[in-house]
């Protein structure tokens, strides 16, 4: 193939790439009220700010705009869009969620964190403690899967835990996010 017929089907492709970037972007603005719909139960677990969850809207509308035109079902283009963002938030949602800090946690000198570091020493069996006073607030499967979790050495997927105990991630994921309600309302 000979360099400027080459070059023409590039751009082609560069310019379609860039059309379903522009309609995705234009869709998530017209539609925010299905994104925030969508990502609205995730939004407690997920360390994403409003720009954050605008982007991985737009990921999913492209993704969603791919999947429409191979179908050739243009007029599903708004379900595609919500089973993969849901999917997108709660893979966000399973991820560590930050706490915010305040400006004054800015003041600190660095050997000033390191004294309060070296006063401030992880007693375990104090969180011991207060990890078996919290499972006993919850009861039955929530306890054995939750306390199984908690003795793992290393952090555990959503998958790994499910396959331990040969139920859906999706049973897990609800699980837990029941557990982490009820130990919230008891707290």
């Amino acid at each position: 193939m000979n360099a400027p017929i080459a070059d023409q089907l590039n751009t082609g492709q560069q310019d379609a790439n860039q059309d379903t970037w522009v309609s995705a972007m234009d869709w998530v603005n017209a539609h925010k009220r299905i994104v925030h719909w969508v990502a609205e139960p995730y939004l407690p677990y997920m360390a994403a700010d409003e720009d954050d969850l605008f982007q991985e809207a737009v990921i999913a509308a492209v993704q969603a705009l791919i999947v429409a035109r191979t179908k050739k079902s243009p007029q599903k283009l708004a379900s595609f869009f919500r089973v993969i963002f849901k999917t997108r938030c709660v893979r966000m949602a399973t991820g560590i969620q930050t706490v915010p800090f305040s400006d004054e946690s800015l003041l600190y000198t660095a050997s000033q964190k390191e004294e309060e570091a070296s006063q401030d020493e992880p007693h375990p069996e104090r969180h011991h403690a207060e990890i078996e006073k919290a499972l006993q607030r919850i009861g039955g499967r929530q306890q054995e899967i939750c306390a199984w979790i908690l003795c793992q050495s290393r952090p555990v997927s959503t998958m790994e835990t499910a396959r331990h105990f040969h139920v859906s991630p999706r049973q897990i994921y609800r699980l837990l996010r029941h557990t982490l309600l009820q130990l919230n309302k008891a707290a």
